[in-house]
Protein backbone atom coordinates (compact mmCIF):
# COMPACT_ATOMS: atom_id res chain seq x y z
CA UNK A 1 0.00 0.00 0.00
CA UNK A 2 2.66 2.65 0.82
CA UNK A 3 4.68 1.91 -3.12
CA UNK A 4 0.57 2.17 -4.29
CA UNK A 5 0.27 4.97 -2.58
CA UNK A 6 3.75 6.62 -3.36
CA UNK A 7 3.09 6.11 -7.22
CA UNK A 8 -0.64 7.38 -7.42
CA UNK A 9 0.71 10.91 -5.66
CA UNK A 10 2.98 11.09 -8.09
CA UNK A 11 0.82 10.50 -10.87
CA UNK A 12 -1.54 13.09 -9.82
CA UNK A 13 0.70 15.47 -9.41
CA UNK A 14 1.48 15.29 -12.81
CA UNK A 15 -1.73 15.63 -14.17
CA UNK A 16 -2.52 18.74 -12.20
CA UNK A 17 0.57 19.84 -13.76
CA UNK A 18 0.29 19.15 -16.99
CA UNK A 19 -3.33 21.52 -16.75
CA UNK A 20 -1.88 24.64 -15.11
CA UNK A 21 -0.02 26.37 -17.94
CA UNK A 22 -3.25 26.70 -19.48
CA UNK A 23 -5.15 28.05 -16.49
CA UNK A 24 -2.90 30.24 -15.95
CA UNK A 25 -3.32 31.54 -19.69
CA UNK A 26 -6.93 32.17 -19.12
CA UNK A 27 -5.87 34.13 -15.64
CA UNK A 28 -3.51 36.55 -18.08
CA UNK A 29 -7.22 37.07 -19.88
CA UNK A 30 -9.26 37.57 -17.29
CA UNK A 31 -6.95 40.14 -15.77
CA UNK A 32 -6.56 42.05 -19.37
CA UNK A 33 -10.03 41.85 -19.83
CA UNK A 34 -11.20 42.99 -16.17
CA UNK A 35 -9.03 45.74 -16.62
CA UNK A 36 -10.78 47.65 -19.40
CA UNK A 37 -14.73 47.19 -18.08
CA UNK A 38 -16.23 49.67 -15.84
CA UNK A 39 -19.42 46.50 -14.61
CA UNK A 40 -18.16 43.75 -13.51
CA UNK A 41 -20.41 40.03 -13.58
CA UNK A 42 -22.45 39.03 -10.87
CA UNK A 43 -19.84 36.20 -10.10
CA UNK A 44 -17.24 38.53 -9.46
CA UNK A 45 -19.29 40.75 -7.20
CA UNK A 46 -19.24 40.85 -3.37
CA UNK A 47 -22.45 40.73 -1.76
CA UNK A 48 -24.20 40.54 1.79
CA UNK A 49 -23.51 37.39 3.41
CA UNK A 50 -26.81 35.71 4.54
CA UNK A 51 -26.46 32.25 3.67
CA UNK A 52 -22.96 30.50 3.58
CA UNK A 53 -22.31 27.12 1.62
CA UNK A 54 -19.75 24.85 3.46
CA UNK A 55 -17.55 22.51 1.43
CA UNK A 56 -15.69 19.50 2.81
CA UNK A 57 -13.50 17.91 0.73
CA UNK A 58 -12.45 14.31 2.14
CA UNK A 59 -10.94 11.02 0.74
CA UNK A 60 -13.17 7.84 0.14
CA UNK A 61 -11.07 5.09 1.93
CA UNK A 62 -9.92 5.10 5.08
CA UNK A 63 -6.00 4.44 6.53
CA UNK A 64 -4.69 7.61 5.04
CA UNK A 65 -3.47 8.57 9.69
CA UNK A 66 -5.22 12.35 10.21
CA UNK A 67 -5.56 13.09 6.77
CA UNK A 68 -9.35 13.24 6.94
CA UNK A 69 -9.86 14.19 10.83
CA UNK A 70 -6.96 17.69 9.96
CA UNK A 71 -9.72 18.72 7.77
CA UNK A 72 -12.97 17.88 9.60
CA UNK A 73 -11.41 19.80 12.64
CA UNK A 74 -10.59 23.05 11.12
CA UNK A 75 -14.26 22.84 9.80
CA UNK A 76 -15.62 22.19 13.79
CA UNK A 77 -13.21 25.62 14.49
CA UNK A 78 -14.34 27.44 11.77
CA UNK A 79 -17.98 26.66 13.53
CA UNK A 80 -17.26 27.60 17.05
CA UNK A 81 -16.13 30.38 16.03
CA UNK A 82 -19.15 31.46 13.25
CA UNK A 83 -22.03 29.84 15.19
CA UNK A 84 -24.03 33.24 13.73
CA UNK A 85 -23.80 32.49 10.52
CA UNK A 86 -26.58 30.30 9.07
CA UNK A 87 -24.10 27.60 7.19
CA UNK A 88 -25.45 24.72 5.03
CA UNK A 89 -22.99 21.77 4.04
CA UNK A 90 -21.95 20.25 0.70
CA UNK A 91 -19.37 16.69 1.09
CA UNK A 92 -16.85 15.16 -1.16
CA UNK A 93 -15.79 11.84 0.18
CA UNK A 94 -17.42 9.12 2.11
CA UNK A 95 -15.54 9.83 5.43
CA UNK A 96 -17.05 13.73 5.14
CA UNK A 97 -20.59 12.17 4.41
CA UNK A 98 -20.41 9.95 6.91
CA UNK A 99 -19.36 12.18 9.55
CA UNK A 100 -22.02 14.15 9.16
CA UNK A 101 -24.70 11.42 9.24
CA UNK A 102 -23.39 9.99 12.24
CA UNK A 103 -23.57 13.64 14.07
CA UNK A 104 -27.01 14.13 12.79
CA UNK A 105 -26.22 16.79 10.57
CA UNK A 106 -28.28 17.50 7.40
CA UNK A 107 -26.52 18.18 4.42
CA UNK A 108 -27.26 19.75 0.55
CA UNK A 109 -25.82 17.51 -1.13
CA UNK A 110 -22.60 14.84 -1.21
CA UNK A 111 -20.40 14.03 -3.63
CA UNK A 112 -18.32 10.63 -3.38
CA UNK A 113 -16.84 8.28 -6.13
CA UNK A 114 -14.22 11.13 -7.42
CA UNK A 115 -11.11 7.92 -7.64
CA UNK A 116 -7.76 8.66 -7.94
CA UNK A 117 -6.81 10.21 -10.98
CA UNK A 118 -10.55 12.55 -11.25
CA UNK A 119 -11.03 13.87 -14.52
CA UNK A 120 -13.21 17.17 -15.17
CA UNK A 121 -15.58 16.08 -16.42
CA UNK A 122 -16.34 14.12 -13.09
CA UNK A 123 -15.78 17.50 -11.02
CA UNK A 124 -17.60 19.28 -13.20
CA UNK A 125 -21.20 18.48 -12.15
CA UNK A 126 -20.09 19.68 -8.26
CA UNK A 127 -19.16 23.10 -9.98
CA UNK A 128 -22.00 23.01 -11.44
CA UNK A 129 -24.05 22.68 -8.34
CA UNK A 130 -21.94 25.43 -6.71
CA UNK A 131 -22.34 28.04 -9.27
CA UNK A 132 -25.87 27.33 -9.96
CA UNK A 133 -26.89 28.00 -6.21
CA UNK A 134 -24.60 31.15 -5.78
CA UNK A 135 -26.19 32.67 -9.10
CA UNK A 136 -30.00 31.74 -7.87
CA UNK A 137 -28.84 33.65 -4.30
CA UNK A 138 -29.19 30.03 -2.68
CA UNK A 139 -25.91 31.07 -0.48
CA UNK A 140 -24.30 34.26 -1.00
CA UNK A 141 -20.34 32.72 -0.28
CA UNK A 142 -18.53 29.22 -0.58
CA UNK A 143 -16.09 27.99 1.57
CA UNK A 144 -14.10 25.29 0.62
CA UNK A 145 -11.92 23.12 3.58
CA UNK A 146 -9.50 20.62 2.03
CA UNK A 147 -6.06 19.34 2.42
CA UNK A 148 -3.54 21.48 0.45
CA UNK A 149 -0.20 19.44 -0.49
CA UNK A 150 3.47 21.15 -0.03
CA UNK A 151 5.37 18.20 0.53
CA UNK A 152 5.35 14.31 0.72
CA UNK A 153 6.13 14.75 4.65
CA UNK A 154 4.05 18.01 4.99
CA UNK A 155 0.22 18.23 3.91
CA UNK A 156 -1.90 21.19 5.82
CA UNK A 157 -5.88 21.38 6.17
CA UNK A 158 -7.10 24.86 4.71
CA UNK A 159 -9.98 27.32 3.81
CA UNK A 160 -10.78 29.20 1.46
CA UNK A 161 -13.34 31.08 -0.16
CA UNK A 162 -14.18 30.07 -3.80
CA UNK A 163 -17.29 31.85 -4.42
CA UNK A 164 -17.56 34.98 -5.22
CA UNK A 165 -15.26 34.64 -7.93
CA UNK A 166 -11.59 36.08 -6.97
CA UNK A 167 -8.86 36.15 -9.43
CA UNK A 168 -6.36 36.41 -6.82
CA UNK A 169 -6.93 33.01 -5.07
CA UNK A 170 -7.52 31.13 -8.21
CA UNK A 171 -4.02 32.10 -9.13
CA UNK A 172 -2.66 31.16 -5.58
CA UNK A 173 -4.73 27.89 -6.18
CA UNK A 174 -3.01 27.43 -9.69
CA UNK A 175 0.40 28.27 -8.83
CA UNK A 176 0.23 26.42 -5.65
CA UNK A 177 -0.29 23.39 -7.43
CA UNK A 178 3.94 22.95 -7.40
CA UNK A 179 5.00 21.74 -4.53
CA UNK A 180 7.81 22.87 -2.10
CA UNK A 181 9.74 19.58 -2.23
CA UNK A 182 10.57 16.53 -4.77
CA UNK A 183 10.18 15.60 -8.39
CA UNK A 184 7.97 18.16 -9.79
CA UNK A 185 9.08 21.20 -7.49
CA UNK A 186 10.11 24.55 -9.24
CA UNK A 187 13.76 24.46 -8.39
CA UNK A 188 14.03 20.78 -9.71
CA UNK A 189 13.00 21.12 -12.81
CA UNK A 190 12.65 24.38 -15.49
CA UNK A 191 9.76 22.61 -17.11
CA UNK A 192 7.45 23.47 -13.75
CA UNK A 193 8.72 26.78 -12.74
CA UNK A 194 6.54 29.45 -12.55
CA UNK A 195 6.94 32.38 -15.26
CA UNK A 196 5.16 35.59 -14.77
CA UNK A 197 3.49 37.25 -17.80
CA UNK A 198 4.53 40.85 -19.14
CA UNK A 199 2.09 40.53 -21.75
CA UNK A 200 0.27 43.75 -22.55
CA UNK A 201 -2.65 43.80 -25.32
CA UNK A 202 -6.22 45.35 -25.72
CA UNK A 203 -8.38 42.75 -27.30
CA UNK A 204 -11.77 43.20 -29.27
CA UNK A 205 -14.39 41.38 -28.17
CA UNK A 206 -17.41 39.95 -30.26
CA UNK A 207 -20.05 40.02 -29.07
CA UNK A 208 -19.10 42.24 -25.85
CA UNK A 209 -16.28 42.21 -22.79
CA UNK A 210 -19.25 41.10 -20.36
CA UNK A 211 -20.34 37.86 -22.44
CA UNK A 212 -16.93 36.91 -22.72
CA UNK A 213 -16.44 36.93 -19.04
CA UNK A 214 -19.51 35.30 -17.89
CA UNK A 215 -17.87 32.32 -20.44
CA UNK A 216 -14.54 32.54 -18.99
CA UNK A 217 -14.92 33.15 -15.12
CA UNK A 218 -16.86 29.87 -14.86
CA UNK A 219 -14.35 27.74 -16.38
CA UNK A 220 -11.79 29.54 -14.42
CA UNK A 221 -14.06 28.60 -11.42
CA UNK A 222 -14.24 24.92 -12.66
CA UNK A 223 -10.55 24.77 -13.31
CA UNK A 224 -9.78 25.56 -9.43
CA UNK A 225 -12.55 23.43 -8.03
CA UNK A 226 -10.96 20.30 -9.92
CA UNK A 227 -7.56 21.52 -9.02
CA UNK A 228 -7.78 21.85 -5.35
CA UNK A 229 -9.66 18.13 -5.66
CA UNK A 230 -6.18 16.67 -7.54
CA UNK A 231 -4.14 18.67 -4.40
CA UNK A 232 -6.66 17.01 -1.85
CA UNK A 233 -5.99 13.16 -3.78
CA UNK A 234 -2.38 13.80 -3.86
CA UNK A 235 -2.37 14.73 -0.19
CA UNK A 236 -4.32 11.50 0.58
CA UNK A 237 -1.95 9.25 -1.54
CA UNK A 238 0.85 11.19 0.44
CA UNK A 239 -0.39 10.36 3.54
CA UNK A 240 -1.47 6.93 3.08
CA UNK A 241 2.10 6.01 2.13
CA UNK A 242 3.29 7.90 5.35
CA UNK A 243 0.84 6.15 7.59
CA UNK A 244 1.55 2.67 5.81
CA UNK A 245 5.13 3.50 6.11
CA UNK A 246 5.20 3.85 9.86
CA UNK A 247 2.63 0.86 9.88
CA UNK A 248 5.32 -1.48 8.40
CA UNK A 249 8.04 0.41 10.51
CA UNK A 250 5.87 -0.20 14.03
CA UNK A 251 5.23 -3.90 12.94
CA UNK A 252 9.11 -4.73 11.92
CA UNK A 253 9.48 -3.27 15.64
CA UNK A 254 6.92 -5.45 17.06
CA UNK A 255 8.22 -8.48 15.33
CA UNK A 256 11.37 -8.14 16.65
CA UNK A 257 10.50 -7.40 20.14
CA UNK A 258 8.25 -10.54 19.73
CA UNK A 259 11.13 -12.57 18.57
CA UNK A 260 13.13 -11.83 21.51
CA UNK A 261 10.42 -12.62 24.05
CA UNK A 262 9.69 -15.95 22.18
CA UNK A 263 13.51 -16.90 22.34
CA UNK A 264 14.20 -15.87 25.91
CA UNK A 265 10.65 -17.63 26.80
CA UNK A 266 12.31 -20.75 24.49
CA UNK A 267 15.32 -20.77 26.28
CA UNK A 268 14.04 -20.54 29.81
CA UNK A 269 12.26 -23.83 28.73
CA UNK A 270 15.29 -25.15 28.06
CA UNK A 271 16.96 -23.89 30.67
CA UNK A 272 14.34 -26.01 32.72
CA UNK A 273 14.08 -28.94 31.31
CA UNK A 274 17.93 -29.81 31.32
CA UNK A 275 17.52 -28.61 35.38
CA UNK A 276 14.79 -31.14 35.24
CA UNK A 277 17.34 -33.89 33.55
CA UNK A 278 20.66 -33.10 35.82
CA UNK A 279 18.17 -33.24 38.68
CA UNK A 280 16.26 -36.62 37.88
CA UNK A 281 20.06 -38.06 36.81
CA UNK A 282 21.43 -36.88 40.43
CA UNK A 283 18.03 -39.01 41.97
CA UNK A 284 18.65 -42.15 40.58
CA UNK A 285 22.57 -41.82 41.05
CA UNK A 286 21.96 -41.28 44.90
Amino acid sequence: MEVVSATKMRRSQGIALSGRPYALAALDILKNVTARISEKPAILQQREVKNTLVLVITSDKGLAGAFNSNVLRLYERWLKENRENKASVVTVGKKARDYFLTRGVKTVSAFTGFGDYVSRSETEPLAEFLLHGYMIHDWDRVLLFYTNFRSTLKQEAKMIEVLPVNPGKIEETIRGITPEYGLYASGVNSKFKIQNSKFVYEYKFEPSPKEVLEKLLPTLFKIQLHHIILESNASEHSARMVAMKNASENAKELIGELTIEYNKSRQANITRELTEITAGKEALES
